[in-house]
């Protein structure tokens, strides 16, 4: 038991500390527990306590410190005796910014020669520090890799940021020796976008539009990019940036794609109101619904809708829209869900689930 206190430390969400401790003795007490020789205790507690900028506070008891302050502590008791495994959990909740970034070096410095693992719902912190990231939804864990592996992964694509010359009036003209971008500018680039890659700006102002653009795309985005530089002063374009999309956005992909699973597996049934003017009943979190009593001459297949999902800001799940309607592929069978099975005759029609496989391998 000796060996493991001393391979282990632990840094857990709430603090477990001794209001009438100080820092300092915190610490004594924890190297004592860890096993360090009696003559280094001093000298290893005094360098944690700078490492954490306790030192001004190390002789005050602790109960008067501040959150930041105790999750300082905290890390610094985890950390002490030079342990091999490291738990901390959440370990900068409460911290300012420039305090939690010393923290984020001290952790980046302690990953030499250790093993840390490191739980946070900061999905910057997360990407700053981690080798590998391991992202848990719905009580499982849903993937474990670097970031930019889950990033191009789980991500919807690149984000594509343009920026243009100011159109303040009165500007002066620029280095580039242009005038300032007008609006016609903006919309011959909303146009290249368009024509070439079949994107839309998700942000558009007078200075700058970003674009997301899907993985399907990046065959072409080589010559697309080296077009837009060779025409930046067409376009009035000051700076093009390309990067992946971020890790938040790759945390919301996993967590909306877990409660679309959850809500299917429970098979609760909500109403899709069609624009046809229509409704029906429909499995929480499908995708592709086939309309029942739709098959005709012109559709003998019936038609079919896909449905945009969303998460509010309780996270559940509801309807955000969906697709105009289209006819069933050729090849592609729905099926009855269970629950609509049971109870779609006091509710209504019940839609048919179209696998997503089916639809996806048929493009």
């Amino acid at each position: 038991m000796s060996n493991i206190r001393r391979m282990i430390g632990v840094c857990p969400q709430f603090d477990i500390l001794w209001d009438e401790l100080s820092a300092q003795e915190h610490l004594h007490l924890f190297a004592s527990i860890k096993g360090l020789p009696p003559s280094t205790i001093k000298s290893v507690a005094e360098r944690s306590l700078t490492e954490v900028k306790l030192t001004s506070a190390a002789r005050v008891r602790s109960g008067s410190y501040s959150g930041g302050m105790k999750r300082r502590l905290s890390v610094a008791i985890a950390l002490i005796g030079d342990p091999k495994m490291v738990f901390l959990d959440e370990p900068t909740t409460g911290m300012d910014p420039i305090t939690r970034r010393h923290v984020w070096d001290i952790i980046e410095d302690a990953k030499k020669g250790r093993a840390i693992v490191l739980t946070t719902h900061s999905m910057e912190e997360a990407d700053i520090l981690s080798d590998r990231i391991a992202i848990m939804a719905k009580g499982k864990l849903r993937c474990i890799g670097t970031s930019i592996r889950l990033k191009s992964r789980f991500g919807t694509g690149y984000i594509a940021n343009v920026s243009f010359l100011g159109n303040t009036p009165g500007q002066t003209p620029s280095v580039y020796g242009t005038t300032p971008t007008n609006n016609a500018h903006i919309e011959l680039v909303k146009q290249f976008f368009k024509d070439r890659l079949d994107v839309n700006p998700t942000e558009d102002n007078k200075t700058f539009l970003t674009f997301i653009i899907p993985h399907k795309k990046e065959e072409l985005l080589t010559n697309f990019f080296a077009e837009l530089q060779d025409r930046e002063r067409e376009f009035g374009i000051t700076d093009i940036q390309l990067g992946l999309t971020t890790l938040e956005e790759v945390f919301l992909n996993i967590a909306k794609q877990a409660e679309l699973e959850s809500s299917s597996a429970e098979e609760n049934l909500v109403m899709l109101n069609l624009s046809s003017g229509s409704s029906i009943q429909i499995p929480k979190g499908a995708r592709f619904i086939a309309i029942p009593g739709t098959e005709s001459e012109e559709h003998p297949r019936g038609l079919m809708v896909e449905v945009f999902w969303e998460q509010d800001d309780t996270g559940t799940l509801c309807i955000s829209g969906h697709s105009p309607e289209t006819d069933i592929p050729p090849n592609v069978q729905p099926t009855m869900n269970r629950a609509a099975s049971r109870r779609g005759l006091r509710g209504g029609p019940v839609g048919f689930v179209i696998d997503s496989d089916q639809i996806l391998h048929d493009h």
